[in-house]
Formats: C-alpha cells, sequence, structure tokens
C-alpha cells in the first residue's frame, strides 16, 4: 500500500463522518420541523443538550469549529496558513 493510500484512509473517514453528521442533522432539524421539541429529540436519541442545539443550527456548529481549530496545535502533515 503506498503512503498516498494510506494517507487517504484518514480524509477518506473524515469526509464520510461529516456527511454523515449532517444527514443526522438533517434528520433531526426535520423532526423539529414535525412538531417535536428540543427536550424530545434529547430523551428520545440520548444526545446532549448541546449536541442538539448544533444539530439544529449550523452556523454555531461552524463557530464552534473555527474557534476549536485556533486552539489546536497543527499536525505534521497539515498545511499551515
Amino acid at each position: 500500500m503506498k503512503d498516498s493510500e494510506i494517507k487517504a484512509i484518514a480524509t477518506d473517514y473524515e469526509e464520510a463522518a461529516e456527511r454523515l453528521l449532517e444527514e443526522r442533522d438533517a434528520k433531526l432539524r426535520a423532526a423539529i420541523d414535525a412538531g417535536h421539541k428540543q427536550a424530545d429529540l434529547v430523551r428520545i436519541t440520548g444526545y446532549s443538550r448541546e449536541t442538539i442545539r448544533q444539530a439544529l443550527n449550523p452556523e454555531i456548529r461552524a463557530q464552534l469549529r473555527a474557534r476549536r481549530a485556533t486552539k489546536r496545535p497543527v499536525r505534521p502533515d497539515e498545511e499551515t496558513p
């Protein structure tokens, strides 16, 4: 297996995880649109209130990710700005 193939494992995983997260969030927003309350989603799914809050408001998640990205060290395989 080539180095590029091994490196692609992490990229493929991250892309799939992001896609699944977006699908889950869309389903949770659909549940809200169908009349469920946030408290219902917390109780039924077992997710925290914060997870549900971020799922229902993607802008909040984007802000938190941006804030976290500035705090974490850069991995050696990542480019620096």
